[in-house]
């Protein structure tokens, strides 16, 4: 997790820069955050960062290059002995282990993707609100069973009427369960989600 400042400082760019990239990828993208007791954003996990950013970014707005190892290394907080400096051997070797590990951390986010372990935020939100409204459409069809259920106290009574709403209750689940398993075998529409310029 990293705090806003140092991401800028890595990438060459303003603060003011990252802090609305990492706002449009919180709400666009539920990228992981820590935010302190005002609420506000206090760190970002920067391999998620990276990976969305590389995904979704704006192709036609120019990109900070990649820093080098050791320029993430020397604008990092780490401690460094006093014999050190940035270019030392051991500052360039954590800084490679950085970079390494931020890369195996993008490439995870991706393969999990891939395999259908990685959802969207937006794709669930719009899955569950997708099946909100499969099962209202159901339930408010009740209505249209009411003629069959005056017949069914006419006939039988209560006895009549329970045997009705239980046979109903049987076609309500199962009309659901149909509905929810269309919408589980439909296709994500994941092209909604990418930019226009951008490959997937």
């Amino acid at each position: 997790m990293w705090p806003i400042g140092r991401i800028a400082e890595r990438d060459g760019v303003t603060k003011q820069a990252i802090s609305k990239q990492v706002k449009r990828l919180v709400g666009q993208h539920a990228l992981v955050v820590e935010r302190d007791r005002q609420g506000r954003i206090a760190a970002v996990n920067v391999a998620e960062y990276d990976h969305l950013r590389g995904r979704f970014g704006d192709p036609s707005k120019a990109q900070a290059p990649a820093p080098s190892p050791v320029a993430i290394l020397a604008q990092a907080d780490l401690p460094l002995a006093p014999a050190q400096s940035p270019a030392s051997p051991e500052s360039y070797d954590e800084a490679l282990r950085q970079k390494t590990w931020i890369a195996a951390e993008k490439s995870r986010l991706e393969l999990d993707e891939l395999k259908g372990e990685l959802l969207r935020a937006g794709a669930v939100d719009a899955a569950v609100l997708r099946c909100g409204e499969d099962i209202a459409r159901i339930i408010d069809r009740l209505p249209n069973a009411a003629d069959d259920l005056a017949v069914a106290v006419a006939r039988d009574g209560v006895h009549g009427l329970r045997v009705t709403l239980k046979a109903l209750a049987r076609r309500m689940r199962t009309d659901v369960a149909a509905a929810m398993d269309t919408l589980a075998k439909a296709p994500t529409d994941a092209s909604a989600d990418e930019p226009e310029t951008a490959a997937a």
